[in-house]
């Protein structure tokens, strides 16, 4: 037997003697009739020198023409595999079924191989190296940047032509509320949360929009501020991508007093965009430093002539931003009391700490008959038969557990001292 089949991986099916003018012998199994879908493509990188050129994804990407198979690549099934015995390596493709007629010298099977790891949706890739084409090793093809695929080629596109929009222009405009409205469609996504913040073009775009000095329309800076907040919503990797990223706001300020400086802006009366803004608030303080810098900034103070507790008036809109005032109270406020980092300064801060956390404390005794007051409010509604909106609902709700947190909760700070219940 040609001892080029004689490999113990293959099982030896038919041989005749290959046409003259063929230059390779090709080993090839077909596994499906039908054509394959490109499988999604995998978030890890194999990389065996330090050029991010040379590197190559964990699990193959397939083509409609066939590519080499590195060693150590997983290999997804379904594909058209062969083998060239002339350079001795595995080459695959998309299964695309070959016109009839077509004659195989000599097939050979290979045996099945497991399937890939399945790769979670979602995480973040650490960087965007550039892929030189596996079915080029000396780089003749040109390529441009690789982005590791975890969604599908719809959403890829979405985002970067909407990205594109965004670093089209140096102040947003209500032209922008489309790719504004699409990128925060994908941000709740990880890796796009991340793709985003890591975007400093757009960010200084997003921020500026936020900004009390900026000239777009209230509902321009709203959507940026909820695109902002979305992406960092529990990302870690995006919240430190944005607040380490070179940006400055009309006013020169940190992020969180560029937020503050939004709350207080008098001519701003838009209930919607004053709401987004305390979203964008309550993540930008999931960071520790951005949290003392509110507190400092008399940030409970701010939030407080908001809330507007001698008005309460069953209103959707004011429901909603009661609602989000009541949940960053118990989500990053209350939630300090009991840290163990609490807000005390942390190595290399220059901030000086709150140590014994009495300016929070401070901070929080207005809203103990603010809260009472509206509870009392909507409990009257509630008393009378009328039935609550779903906003109204939701901010009792929200308004209820803060206040039991406010008395029960943390009763020996005495926050509240001896006030009652209303």
């Amino acid at each position: 037997m040609n001892p080029l089949f004689a490999c113990h991986m293959f099982k030896y099916t038919r041989h005749t003697v290959l046409p003259p003018l063929l230059s390779l012998l090709l080993l090839s199994k077909v596994h499906a009739a039908a054509p394959a879908s490109s499988p999604p493509a995998s978030t890890d990188l194999i990389c065996h020198t330090a050029l991010a050129s040379e590197c190559y994804p964990t699990i193959f990407q397939p083509t409609k023409r066939f590519q080499r198979i590195h060693d150590d690549q997983s290999i997804p099934p379904g594909l058209h595999i062969r083998m060239n015995l002339v350079t001795g390596l595995k080459e695959a493709r998309l299964n695309v079924p070959e016109p009839l007629g077509t004659h195989h010298a000599d097939l050979v099977i290979i045996d099945d191989l497991q399937p890939p790891p399945s790769i979670e949706a979602g995480e973040p890739a650490t960087e965007i190296p550039e892929l030189q084409d596996q079915s080029d090793p000396d780089g003749g093809i040109e390529r441009g940047p690789y982005y590791p695929a975890v969604l599908d080629a719809e959403e890829s596109s979405l985002f970067f032509s909407s990205i594109a929009i965004l670093h089209s222009t140096t102040a947003l405009s209500t032209i922008d509320l489309p790719a504004l409205a699409a990128l925060q469609d994908l941000a709740h996504s990880i890796h796009w949360g991340v793709a985003l913040t890591r975007d400093t073009a757009v960010c200084q775009n997003l921020v500026s929009a936020v900004d009390p000095r900026s000239a777009a329309s209230a509902e321009v800076r709203s959507a940026a501020a909820l695109l902002l907040g979305t992406a960092i919503h529990s990302n870690p990797d995006a919240l430190d991508a944005l607040l380490s990223g070179p940006y400055s706001s009309e006013a020169g300020m940190a992020p969180v007093a560029n937020v503050l400086a939004a709350l207080k802006d008098p001519g701003q009366k838009d209930i919607m965009l004053k709401t987004r803004t305390v979203f964008l608030l309550s993540q930008l303080c999931q960071n520790t430093e951005q949290l003392r810098i509110f507190v400092h900034s008399e940030g409970l103070t701010t939030l407080f002539a908001l809330f507007e507790p001698e008005k309460t008036t069953l209103d959707d809109g004011k429901d909603r931003f009661r609602a989000k005032a009541a949940n960053f109270i118990y989500d990053r406020i209350l939630s300090s009391l009991s840290s163990a980092n609490g807000l005390v300064s942390q190595p290399g801060s220059e901030s000086s700490g709150l140590g014994n956390n009495q300016a929070i404390e401070k901070g929080l005794e207005p809203w103990c008959d603010a809260f009472a007051k509206a509870l009392r409010k909507y409990k009257s509604v509630r008393m009378s038969g009328k039935k609550l909106s779903l906003a109204a609902d939701a901010a009792y709700e929200s308004i209820k557990v803060v206040n039991h947190a406010l008395r029960e909760e943390n009763i020996q700070l005495r926050i509240c001292g001896n006030k009652p219940d209303l």
